[in-house]
């Protein structure tokens, strides 16, 4: 039989925090299609999770848990994504400029080519 934890949101474990954390990030940053796709492998398609991926390099760490459970769940999708990011990447460390901010537009610039998503400014 299992035992039920009571659920105290003053006082959450680690693992009820966590969860609590990531459906506030899927509501706050992820768009209904997106978001449904989460819960649906059959709504997942190569398109949506690129494009939560990509939504992770705009927002930051709050998506962190996420798109790191999607790379596990779904490899082959994950495979595709990471081999047409490093093209992107690649393409704009080509640069001969240094700075920062360069490289990043760079990026920026060879991500929206290749995805056609825009991860906004640095």
């Amino acid at each position: 039989m299992c035992e039920k934890i009571p659920f105290n949101i003053e006082n959450m474990i680690p693992d009820q925090q966590q969860k609590f954390d990531d459906l506030f990030a899927e509501i706050k940053y992820l768009n209904h299609e997106q978001w449904n796709a989460l819960d649906d492998p059959c709504l997942m398609t190569q398109e949506i999770f690129n494009s939560i991926q990509l939504r992770r390099m705009e927002i930051g760490p709050e998506l962190e848990n996420i798109t790191t459970n999607l790379f596990i769940k779904y490899p082959d999708y994950a495979i595709s994504y990471s081999k047409r990011l490093e093209k992107a990447i690649s393409s704009a460390s080509n640069s001969n400029f240094f700075s920062l901010d360069i490289c990043y537009k760079n990026m920026r610039k060879e991500i929206l080519k290749e995805f056609g998503y825009d991860i906004g400014p640095l």
